[in-house]
């Protein structure tokens, strides 16, 4: 488990220190979570990357074809090293601790926002500035609908989740009918 860390450390390290040499770091980061968006949402995608039957060159020409412009040859090597590497398996965890470093190491913070229904962009502009005045950093938020939301709203800063969602008061309030 250790090395696995340290190979995802070197990783989102070098990465990490290209995008900033390049005066990319956002744009790398919001890239790369739109890569992740997308081997989330296509599961055979990833499967595809993931496996030995097709060549590591095989699978680049295919993934170049398929993101397009949407990406930058700094994702499009760090993707190709995992490939070659075989370790490809890692590139969540290497996405994740580049957004980790992009925090530490700036003046920025991740905001995903998560609501039942649609809200406008003044609501979620409202939402950035009294978080953005709380924390003293600059906001990048990421938005997600969940109809099982019921209502209300769930924030995730960092690794702090707050949930005043309609769902969410539900279930606590059931573990407290329970417990008695």
């Amino acid at each position: 488990m250790a090395a696995k860390q340290t190979m995802v450390r070197r990783y989102a390290a070098a990465l990490y220190n290209v995008a900033v040499q390049q005066g990319d770091v956002r744009e790398v980061s919001k890239r790369l979570t739109y890569i992740r968006d997308v081997l989330k949402a296509v599961p055979v995608f990833g499967q595809l990357l993931l496996t030995h039957r097709v060549s590591s060159a095989d699978k680049l020409s295919i993934l170049k074809k398929v993101l397009g412009d949407s990406v930058s040859e700094l994702e499009i090597d760090i993707i190709s090293h995992l490939l070659e590497d075989g370790h490809f398996i890692l590139f969540n965890a290497v996405v994740k601790r580049f957004e980790y470093l992009v925090e530490s190491d700036s003046n920025m913070v991740q905001i995903q926002l998560t609501t039942a229904h649609k809200i406008s962009e003044e609501e979620v502009q409202t939402f950035s500035d009294r978080i953005e005045a709380q924390l003293s950093k600059s906001v990048s938020m990421h938005r997600e609908l969940d109809p099982s939301l019921i209502g209300g709203v769930k924030l995730r800063v960092g690794n702090t989740l707050i949930d005043s969602s309609i769902s969410g008061r539900l279930q606590k309030l059931r573990d407290t009918l329970v417990q008695v």
